[in-house]
């Protein structure tokens, strides 16, 4: 019972059926209630049998996060601003916590990962559907100017079904509700599930596999092609790199990789917009990136204050790792990190234990896929606290977790070691590389006009 309430929390925080179709029952908070019920059994079911996939470790990060979240709104003199910021973020902290709590075992980690598979095929098949029919258009889609002079025949007002806007005016960009209301987070999720959906690919059967996958990754590449995000273009970029350089090498990776940008940029992925920093968007985000070095610098220890980038400058941070440092400091950002540090090691330690072949060894390849087309995408999207992202280091950490239970379940008489616990300074490295990139983005753009 506790983990089919679980499921349908996942689901339900991703499809948003209610928001949709009944808005009046939201008044009545159904999802911290089915939180609530989820979580009373998840906990018994800890208790009495012992097990949870997070250590003491993550589960005291996520609280010191929480703390910190909390601490950086009173540093920057609103102590009233304290308990919002910490309710704003506990969608993603709960459901990080519900999920290490359920999913103790390959198979629900495998389960678990088809329904958030299944819930963004059915977001996609709503985004294509507003696109093309103007079914809940304006929700689901955004209309955004693009400076352009309509030709003379054509009237400069929108369509009510976007597809058929010929005006030339107006970019059209799908989205969805909740925290994918934006078409960028959008198309970070879908980015998310790519691996889950071909993970699903079996060699044995591959005429049967392309068709049942067919249908489901077109209308993914579809819903992606529709947001027109060209973070979602760059983490498709890293899944390739990631996935395709153990197969073919270095060099035919990075030739594939270049034909594969310079393909989205031609059919118009970005809808017309460039990727290079010398397009205006592109390096006013980077002018934003250098505000956020300026904010950490003037408060080294707490920030500016959860969610008060956008007070300090024009516009939010296009960066997670940025706006991490620049509103929580540099011991929140350190935090940070090491929850994704320790998702990471604990991915790498499976799949280097594991025998080929085996539910645990998919599912760790699967999700470290996914990390890493998430955390591409965020290197240019402000989600530092996003519940997809918090999520998945959940799924990350219960699926490190699981082979552990899996071989001591089977009496393996080499049951892999535990994950590493050595964290501390792999942490304190991927917080320089990250200052490193940044500052060597920021150091190009200005010698080069930016």
């Amino acid at each position: 019972m506790g983990f089919f309430l679980y499921i349908l929390y996942v689901a339900l925080t991703f499809l948003r059926p209610m928001e949709m179709f009944a808005p009046e029952l939201l008044e009545y908070r159904p999802m911290l209630v089915l939180w609530i019920v989820a979580a009373a059994f998840a906990l018994t079911r800890a208790m009495s049998r012992g097990e949870v996939a997070a250590r003491p470790l993550h589960f005291a990060l996520l609280a010191l996060l929480m703390l910190i979240i909390a601490v950086s709104q009173i540093a920057n003199g609103w102590p009233g601003g304290a308990l919002p910021a910490v309710y704003d973020f506990s969608t993603a902290a709960m459901l990080f916590v519900l999920t290490c709590m359920n999913l103790t075992s390959p198979r629900r980690v495998t389960i678990a990962c088809t329904t958030l598979l299944v819930s963004m095929v059915v977001i996609a098949g709503f985004s294509i559907a507003a696109y093309h029919e103007g079914y809940m258009a304006e929700e689901l889609v955004l209309r955004q100017g693009t400076g352009a002079e309509p030709a003379s025949d054509l009237l400069d007002e929108p369509s009510s079904i976007p597809a058929e806007d010929t005006s030339g005016s107006y970019l059209w960009r799908v989205r969805y509700l909740g925290f994918l209301n934006d078409p960028n987070d959008l198309a970070q999720a879908i980015v998310m599930v790519l691996p889950m959906l071909f993970s699903r690919f079996n060699r044995r059967r591959k005429i049967r596999s392309l068709l049942a996958l067919a249908v489901p990754a077109g209308m993914l590449f579809y819903s992606i092609y529709l947001t027109h995000s060209r973070g979602a273009v760059l983490g498709i970029a890293a899944l390739f790199l990631f996935g395709v350089n153990r197969a073919v090498g270095k060099t035919w990776t990075t030739l594939l990789l270049v034909a594969a940008l310079i393909g989205a940029s031609f059919i118009g992925l970005g809808g017309g917009r460039d990727f290079s920093t010398q397009e205006e968007s592109a390096s006013q985000r980077v002018d934003a990136w250098y505000e956020g070095l300026q904010m950490l610098r003037s408060n080294p220890m707490f920030g500016v204050g959860y969610g008060n980038f956008t007070e300090h400058h024009e516009r939010t941070a296009h960066n997670s790792f940025v706006l991490g440092f620049a509103e929580l400091g540099l011991p929140g950002y350190f935090v940070w990190i090491a929850l994704l540090v320790l998702a990471y090691r604990g991915l790498r330690h499976t799949i280097v234990s594991m025998p080929a072949g085996s539910v645990e060894l998919r599912n760790a390849n699967m999700l470290r896929s996914a990390l890493v087309g998430y955390l591409a995408c965020a290197w240019f999207l402000s989600r530092t606290y996003s519940p997809g992202l918090f999520l998945l280091l959940a799924l990350c950490i219960s699926a490190a977790h699981s082979v552990h239970i899996a071989s001591a379940s089977a009496d393996a008489p080499s049951a892999p070691a535990a994950p590493p616990t050595t964290w501390f300074w792999p942490t304190l490295w991927a917080m320089f590389m990250s200052f490193a990139a940044i500052y060597a983005i920021i150091l190009v753009d200005r010698g080069s006009g930016g």
